[in-house]
């Protein structure tokens, strides 16, 4: 049986204290917290930045670095809408990841379902994520709740089957853009690969902020919540 504290309601619902607002049209929990924290703007952002943010972000080699930075900049170039107009506006001015809700790469009810469409915490979706993880030991020897690469395969494929009726097939190939991109950014080390640390996930989802370790890999920018 998990030992995992549940995220009361009222915690759940309140509201982000960063300095910088998230438009419910991101629902992109990375993107949220870059927002969040003055990283990127919500509004519009040049692509080459967008990369160069992603590339900090995973940190590792620099081969590894700018292979997620340029996976990043080809998502961001089409994330908007795949219209030959809207592709040249991208190059030219920049990505709006507070325009990603309704687009292409939006998953429509398909995905996780903890953010809902007004940008809210389901906590009974986000708590949902025990149910597929499994006791992980960090490198200083401390235990918790977490999602290696197994895990997260389990619980994307039962979120792709329970949404049966309601999904495209591609979103299921959507899914393996996000929380396995994800792990790349914010995995932490074990001796059985990296995880997601439940912990770390709901301060994410709720309190729209990346683990220090990850934010110290990023250059500062004027503006950017300390």
């Amino acid at each position: 049986m998990s030992t995992a504290k549940r995220v009361p309601e009222s915690r759940a619902k309140a509201k982000n204290t960063n300095a910088h607002p998230v438009s419910p049209g991101n629902p992109c929990p990375f993107l949220r917290a870059m927002v969040a924290s003055g990283q990127i703007d919500g509004h519009q952002e040049p692509l080459a930045h967008i990369k160069d943010v992603v590339a900090a972000a995973r940190g590792g080699s620099a081969l590894t670095g700018q292979a997620a930075g340029f996976a990043s900049y080809v998502i961001a170039l089409f994330a908007n809408g795949f219209a030959p107009t809207q592709l040249l506006h991208n190059l030219s001015d920049g990505f709006a990841a507070d325009a990603l809700r309704g687009g292409p790469l939006d998953k429509q009810g398909a995905g996780s379902g903890i953010l809902d469409a007004q940008g809210q915490v389901n906590t009974a979706e986000l708590e949902r994520l025990d149910t597929f993880a499994v006791d992980k030991v960090d490198t200083a020897g401390n235990t918790e709740r977490g999602l290696g690469a197994e895990q997260l395969k389990t619980m994307m494929d039962a979120n792709f089957d329970r949404a049966a009726g309601a999904r495209r097939m591609v979103d299921r190939a959507l899914m393996d853009g996000e929380w396995p991109v994800l792990l790349l950014v914010m995995g932490k080390p074990s001796a059985d690969g990296t995880y997601l640390s439940l912990a770390e996930l709901r301060t994410l989802f709720v309190g729209q902020q990346l683990p220090h370790r990850v934010m110290a890999r990023l250059p500062s920018r004027s503006g950017a919540a300390q």
